[in-house]
């Protein structure tokens, strides 16, 4: 019955982390929920590389629960707070002001280190990956989880990065489930694991309605189309053909992404793939003032850094042969948005994609995750200027789906 729940707590926060996939690049896709009484108090996720991870924020979280909710909690807090020497006219809205507006890891470390009294104790801590056990721009998750003591971790999948490895073993001294969910956990971690073997991800964008169709008018709802920008904001190269530069004279910009992904942004270089185009009619675009090039054959295409394709099924069917002939990298992952919402498997999937061709050696994509996006972005949206005005259309879900290469 245990091993249930567990399975239970675990898909949550295997779930929230996917409404983050890749905007973490080149780490990984962590997700981290955190049980007490039976009570979820905290659901947290790594949201973008440099930021503070998905068990940090889990404790941040956990932490202001306990003291505005849980009277032991709060008493032992403010009694260790004066202890130390704290000296504040109201030592609770001190602490809670100050976590709350608190964003760099290190502070929040040493924060939870200095006042955390042991609030954890009946604390259960779900990570999809093995906490990390290292120093980077962040410092270790597992000495954290350590000095908290909660009663108990439950870890989906091991961390086998050389680097970062070996969390578990720092929490030796708390008891420790392994392995729930761990092949969901892997499928999170494609991304991550791809970017660790060849230091690249390729991702292949699609919007389509349910049969298939994905021209005259916008498909994407509000939620999709943040998403996007957020991606854009993460990637090195946005690739389109020279049809759809045509065709949909893009903008291909972060407008409607959130601050949080803006600052820092690498304003992505955009390729044209395009055998006929050339360089003087650029001028006739939207994306004339950016960093653009066009290449001829996808073997122009970088080997390093993430890169988003954005295109229809006839430019995802072209690739696909191209990459096969020309020996060119692969596309990773296919992600497509579908308007209206409907329930999606597998097999509706592949009969909607265009394969490539119908030899033994066709490139094979397998479904890994599909979610509902409904509101989950604009509920985050208070950052964003409310003069910021996002084009949509009538429809108020998309599916979004992942289709990883086998």
């Amino acid at each position: 019955m245990k091993y249930d729940s567990d399975s239970f707590f675990m898909r949550i926060a295997l779930d929230y982390a996917w409404s983050f996939q890749t905007l973490t690049l080149p780490n990984p896709c962590v997700g981290s929920l955190v049980l007490c009484d039976n009570t979820i108090i905290a659901l947290q996720t790594h949201k973008k590389a440099g930021s503070p991870h998905a068990e940090v924020l889990a404790c941040k979280e956990a932490f202001l629960y306990k003291i505005t909710h849980d009277e032991v909690a709060k008493r032992a807090v403010l009694e260790s707070c004066k202890k130390q020497g704290l000296n504040k006219d109201n030592i609770l809205s001190y602490l809670i002001n100050t976590l709350q507006n608190m964003q760099d890891s290190k502070h929040i470390h040493e924060f939870i280190t200095a006042y955390h009294s042991g609030i954890f104790h009946n604390c259960e801590f779900f990570v999809t990956l093995e906490p990390c056990n290292h120093y980077g721009k962040t410092p270790p998750c597992a000495e954290l989880l350590k000095t908290i003591a909660p009663k108990r971790i439950i870890i989906a999948h091991e961390d086998s990065t050389p680097k970062a490895s070996g969390g578990a073993n720092t929490l030796a001294h708390i008891p420790i489930t392994h392995g729930i969910l761990r092949d969901e956990a892997h499928k999170l971690l494609f991304p991550f694991l791809q970017w660790q073997k060849k230091r690249n991800f390729t991702l292949f964008k699609i919007a389509h309605r349910l049969h298939g169709d994905y021209k005259n008018g916008i498909i994407s709802n509000e939620d999709s189309r943040i998403f996007t920008h957020n991606m854009r904001c993460i990637a090195d190269y946005i690739i389109i053909s020279g049809a759809t530069l045509r065709d949909d004279n893009p903008l291909l910009d972060t407008r409607f992404s959130l601050p949080f992904y803006q600052q820092d942004s690498i304003n992505p270089k955009i390729l044209i793939l395009s055998k006929t185009m050339q360089e003087k009619d650029l001028k006739n675009y939207n994306i004339a003032h950016r960093n653009v090039s066009i290449i001829r054959s996808t073997r122009e295409i970088p080997s390093s850094g993430f890169k988003i394709i954005e295109g229809g099924f006839a430019f995802l069917n072209s690739l696909l042969q191209d990459i096969e002939t020309e020996n060119a990298m692969p596309i990773d992952c296919i992600m497509g948005y579908i308007a209206p919402a409907f329930n999606l498997d597998e097999d509706i999937v592949h009969k909607a994609m265009i394969e490539s061709n119908r030899n033994e050696n066709k490139i094979q994509y397998t479904l890994a995750h599909t979610t509902t996006l409904t509101d989950f972005w604009l509920q985050k949206m208070s950052e964003i200027q409310t003069s910021k005005i996002i084009e949509s259309n009538e429809m108020t879900a998309n599916i979004i789906y992942y289709l990883f290469i086998k």
